[in-house]
């Protein structure tokens, strides 16, 4: 009797287990490409038009932006689709950091190499 239950344990801890939905993990890519660095290339590009004025210059800019612009943001998030979030990350992070504790930490404690004796 006890070892049905002990095998029914075993089947109901892993009935337990749930999959990790694979769109949990992906990144929100469009095109390809960071979906923010994505709409942000799109809205240069209509504010280029929009703003400036619409000219074959623009219209140059514009389409190389569109084309070349997102082809690069495919080339980087193909080999790292979470790079915007590690540059931001590496940006914040400070080039050199000081050896000494903050103010407010506690003293260490010091200890003597030979003990007094006296």
């Amino acid at each position: 009797m006890d070892e049905t239950k002990g095998q029914s344990r075993f089947e109901e801890a892993r009935a337990r287990t749930l999959p990790v939905h694979s769109a949990l993990l992906r990144p929100i890519l469009i095109g390809g490409a960071d979906r923010e660095l994505a709409l942000a290339n799109g809205v240069i590009c209509v504010a280029l038009i929009f703003g400036i004025g619409i000219s074959k210059y623009t219209l140059g800019v514009v389409v190389l932006l569109l084309t070349v612009g997102h082809w690069g943001l495919v080339r980087v998030c193909r080999y790292d689709p979470f790079f915007r979030h590690v540059y931001v990350r590496h940006v914040q992070l400070r080039d050199y950091y000081v050896a000494a504790p903050s103010p407010d930490a506690r003293r260490p404690l010091v200890h003597a190499a030979v003990p007094f004796s006296g």
